[in-house]
This record gives structure tokens, sequence and C-alpha cells, in this order.
């Protein structure tokens, strides 16, 4: 869906959101959390548009699936945070698995732009339960990245889980595991490799182990359901750890929905 807006919401950085209402009426009750997937200036309106992926699974993405040119909605964003990019950076691994592909894809173009003065790398994995749910495969390629495919039911790519392809990758890559590094055996490492994530909870949780082995930095862009998206509602919580072993709790909507993965208690 295309939205035409104000130029205040078509400025956003990858992994920000916004929060979609209905003008009318108070059914459905709440706004929905959706990813931006990219901003540009608009080719059938006058100003700005913004574009949103989603899939629809209950009442409010029928609704928003039913809607037609010329209606309104109510917006609020950009909000959240955003994927940081350190400068050392040469290489990225993005894996997106379904739906959770928009903010995966929005830094993907982001990089493209930066490669014309630094060189990035960029790896994409799409995972879904069929060739149906991989989505944007085009969009990645256009922006330089080598794209790998993973379907449960070998329907495209790799016949199994995403992670499951992203560890086969990993194996048999410049990469070396953590182990390498307590050997001393450094010089065959690529240069700074950063993974980036986002997906259902399992996908994310199960990425965590595979960054910890292979010694990545790891950010994961999580999903949840959101009532106000800026941290009033208290109700997106997720635990995170605290000092001296303690755990404690972030809002997905203020503190994230980007996190530093190593940082969440994933169990």
């Amino acid at each position: 869906m295309r939205l035409a807006v104000p130029p205040r919401l078509a400025r956003f950085r990858p992994g920000e959101f916004l929060m979609l209402g209905w003008d009318e009426g108070c059914d459905p009750f709440l706004p929905r959390a959706m990813s931006i997937r990219s901003a540009k200036c608009g080719v059938r309106s006058a100003g700005w548009e913004v574009e949103i992926l989603y899939k629809i699974y209950g009442r409010g993405t029928a609704l928003l699936a039913a809607m037609r040119p010329g209606r309104f909605l109510r917006a609020l964003g950009p909000l959240g945070n955003a994927f940081e990019v350190p400068r050392s950076a040469t290489g990225v691994i993005m894996v997106a698995g379904g739906i959770g592909v928009p903010p995966i894809a929005a830094l993907a173009e982001s990089l493209a732009k930066r490669r014309t003065s630094r060189r990035t790398e960029m790896t994409v994995f799409l995972g879904g339960r069929s060739k149906a749910d991989l989505l944007c495969a085009a969009d990645f390629r256009r922006a330089g990245a080598k794209v790998h495919m993973a379907t449960e039911d070998g329907s495209s790519g790799y016949k199994g889980l995403v992670t499951e392809a992203v560890e086969e990758f990993l194996r048999t890559s410049h990469l070396a595991p953590r182990t390498a590094h307590l050997s001393g055996r450094t010089s065959h490492l690529a240069p700074r490799t950063v993974l980036y994530a986002c997906g259902p909870h399992p996908m994310l949780a199960a990425l965590m182990p595979i960054a910890e082995k292979y010694d990545l930095p790891y950010q994961a862009s999580l999903e949840a359901n959101m009532a106000c998206g800026f941290g009033a509602c208290v109700g997106c919580v997720v635990p995170v750890k605290g000092g001296e072993g303690h755990r404690t709790y972030r809002l997905v909507c203020k503190d994230g929905p980007v996190f530093d993965a190593h940082h969440i208690l994933w169990a």
C-alpha cells in the first residue's frame, strides 16, 4: 500500500515504523504498527509517498486491504529506532523471514546508496514456508545484494529453515567460528561482518547461537502487538539482560524495535 503523506513522515531510517489507524469509526479501536518499506517522491500524488507491505491476517489488515484510493488513514510516525551500520563494517548479512522483509529491504537500499563512497558486501537470506512467502527478491538484487532463498517445503532454494541456510553459508564461507579467535588463527578472518534480521521470534532466537558461534554483531528488529507506539501503554515489553545477571525490561516501540540481539533474553 502506498500512502500520500506530509514530507515529515517520509523522512525515515530503515527499521522505523508507523502507527496506522482508521479515520472513520472506532472498530477496530487500536491502530496497527507497520514497518516502513520505502519513501519516495510520489508519482501519482504531488507530494511524498510512503510504502508499507503487510499480510492479511486479521480484521485490521483486512480493512487495510479493502481500502481504495482517496480514503484517509491516521498515521503517526516515524516511530522507534533504526538499524545502525558501523563505519568499520565491510560486509552485512541480512535475514528476512516472511513479512519481516520491509525493514531489511529498506536497509539494503540504504546501503546501496552508501556503497558509492564505501564498499559494503551484502548477502541476503529470504525465508518462508513456501515460494509465495519470499518477498522483494528483485529489490534486493537491484540493490546489489547476493540473494539466497530457503523454504520449508522446498519449493524454492534451500529446503529447510532459513536459519539452517545461514548456518551452512557461514560454515562454508570465509568466516571462521569463534574457536578460531581463541586459538589465535585470526589471519583468515573476513573484514568486519554484521548480522541484521527481522521476522518471527523463533527465527530471531535461532540466529542468536549462530551469531555467537561466529562472533558476529547482531541487530534484530522485533515484532510486537502495540497499542500506542511510543511507550504509554507499556504493552510491548521484552526481557533483556540487566546488571549483575538480573533481568530487566525494554519496550519494543520506544527502545526498539531494533535491539542488540546479544542483550535480549531469548529464552
